[in-house]
């Protein structure tokens, strides 16, 4: 059975982790994964004595990492003793080292690599005539490889070592700390930027895949100010790249590039000074979240992507809803938001941008319904007297039907809110997710934040809940570069609304980038202002805007719109020609 050392184990269920010390630390803890709003980097496992725990109270696991890999039905390199742990012991290896053969010098020479250098890297043969690379760590050797001392046959094993001894770095005592180390992947590749005039190459044990060698060699790193990595310009050597880079975050890292399949082939084909230069113009990776300010690319303010709302005195007031952030609507309930938001998302397919909603408080047959008769307009929908309850039922006819919904079909996308019970943060932001990556939504509407499904069980702070969730939202805006509407309901019944009337958590609104509230005017008002509505931007982060927008409310349509503009909205379906194949799924009584 394959032992699983704690490095492999770190890169195959703690990805994306943190290295600080001894202790590796995950974005998410691989037991609770955070919890339901997804706590970052409570899990800890240290790479010396093997421990790990949660701090996550809900969680709180801790144990060894022995027990660690029994719950992953993983087979520790490590043994439990008393509870604790005893290091894995590395056998010394027992091949005998004899003297290189002409045979195999000759084929190092044909790989460009001289008697001196061979001599420095103490190359030798087994009795077999296999080239031996031994591996030395203060000046013993503990370990060896193996490889032909020919061009490799078809078939042939190209590398094998012996088993259980201890993984270090070929090369290691031959470093000097004054100069920046160079790691490779092979031992020639290594041997070849010697050869070039490189101070301090290594390579790898065994392999691109293989990273064990981290744990070993750790602190004998510690005393390198800078690493540079001259990688192979196959998969598994770009893999190894990016795998060191995230292990080295605490060291300066440069990476060489260059054109060929190894630093052996380039120094093969286009000599010792070629090597040279790939490496003196290696390039430094910045350290993760840390950004040389002349590097950013500069913001191109006339082309910014953004949606507008359709409403022309809104969207000069903000300068439309731009992608990346994330809008807070407010207002008592009945006012007007989800009405408001709803013909957004239209607006929204009308200028090619794709949607993806969640409706807490509607079925996606009523919501439907509802999008359908704003997308219609009055002049497009029908009624029919309804007996039973005396009312006018409004309706849209399968002719325009069969149009709108083949105009927003593959745009306009609902989060099934029948599919969960409890947990629906984690739900929504995975379907999000997959709108986002699938096809290519770029608005996003939560209605509304109060509605959403808590699993109270694992967390029973509800506001707390509440504010980490609009963070997720956030993040989850700008890691997709997509805007979110979140409609959020107030504090209180009564009186003007501002950012702290926002229910729960008070830096809700401070996380977002716009908060508007919506409040239907009293007849009084209305008269005085010739508007029913008033949409209030109490916060603008772009330009700070704060403003009053008017708006009349169409009871037929469900359109709210400028009283100036009027409510002859139309939107490009109506100049769509509908295919005879289309299926008709239409809602006339």
């Amino acid at each position: 059975m394959i032992h699983t050392d704690i490095w492999g184990f770190a890169d195959k269920y703690l990805r994306p982790y943190k290295v600080k010390g001894n202790e590796i630390t995950p974005e998410l803890c691989p037991i609770c994964h955070g919890g339901d709003h997804k706590d970052k980097y409570s899990f800890a496992l240290n790479d010396e004595n093997g421990t790990f725990n949660c701090k996550r109270g809900s969680c709180g696991k801790q144990g060894n990492f022995w027990q660690l890999c029994k719950d992953f039905n993983e087979q520790s390199d490590r043994q439990e003793v008393d509870n604790t742990y005893r290091a894995k012991i590395y056998k010394k290896p027992t091949t005998k080292l004899v003297g290189i053969t002409s045979e195999a010098e000759k084929y190092l020479a044909s790989r460009k690599i001289s008697k001196a250098t061979m001599d420095i890297y103490k190359i030798g043969c087994d009795e077999k005539g296999n080239i031996i690379f031994p591996y030395s760590e203060n000046s013993e050797v503990v370990f060896v490889k193996f490889r032909p001392s020919h061009k490799i046959l078809k078939g042939e094993s190209k590398a094998w070592r012996e088993n259980d001894t201890k993984p270090v770095l070929f090369g290691m005592d031959l470093c000097n700390n004054e100069e920046p180390l160079c790691i490779f992947e092979g031992e020639i590749d290594a041997m070849s930027g010697y050869e070039a005039g490189i101070q301090n190459c290594v390579s790898v044990p065994s392999g691109a895949e293989d990273l064990t060698w981290l744990d070993t060699c750790w602190d004998w790193l510690k005393q390198f100010k800078m690493i540079y990595l001259f990688g192979d310009n196959d998969t598994a050597g770009q893999g190894m790249i990016k795998k060191l880079v995230a292990r080295l975050e605490d060291y300066r890292v440069f990476m060489v590039a260059h054109d060929f399949k190894d630093c052996n082939e380039l120094l093969y084909r286009n000599g010792k000074i070629a090597v040279l230069e790939a490496y003196n113009n290696a390039k430094e990776i910045p350290v993760n979240g840390l950004l040389n300010l002349a590097d950013v690319m500069p913001l191109d303010v006339k082309n910014l992507p953004k949606t507008l709302s359709g409403l022309a005195d809104l969207d000069k007031k903000t300068g439309g809803f731009f992608d990346g952030e994330l809008s807070i609507w407010t207002g008592r309930r009945g006012e007007g938001k989800s009405t408001l938001l709803g013909l957004m998302m239209i607006e929204a397919v009308n200028q090619n941008r794709k949607v993806c909603v969640y409706s807490g408080e509607l079925r996606a047959d009523r919501f439907q319904y509802w999008i359908n008769l704003q997308a219609a307009g009055r002049n497009h929908i029908d009624s029919y007297y309804d007996k039973l309850t005396d009312k006018e039922i409004k309706f849209v006819s399968k002719e325009n039907l069969e149009k709108i919904k083949k105009w927003y079909s593959q745009k306009f996308w609902l989060y099934d809110n029948s599919i969960v019970k409890s947990g629906e943060i984690s739900s929504i932001l995975k379907v999000f997710e997959y709108a986002a990556k699938r096809y290519d939504c770029k608005i996003f509407m939560v209605d509304n934040l109060m509605t959403l499904k808590i699993d109270t069980k694992i967390d029973n702070d509800y506001y707390r809940i509440q504010s980490n969730s609009v963070a997720r939202f956030v993040d989850f805006a700008k890691f997709y570069n997509v805007h979110v509407h979140m409609v959020a309901h107030p504090k209180k019944t009564n009186g003007k609304l501002d950012n702290d009337d926002v229910s729960g958590s008070a830096d809700i609104t401070g996380r977002a980038d716009n908060v508007f509230s919506l409040e239907i005017l009293s007849e009084k008002d209305k008269a005085e202002c010739k508007f029913d509505v008033a949409l209030n931007i109490l916060k603008n982060r772009d330009d700070g805007a704060k403003a009053k927008v008017g708006l009349n409310y169409d009871p037929i349509s469900r359109r709210l719109y400028q009283p100036s503009k009027g409510n002859a909205r139309s939107y490009s379906w109506e100049k769509q020609e509908v295919e005879d194949d289309y299926i008709d799924i239409g809602e006339e009584p």
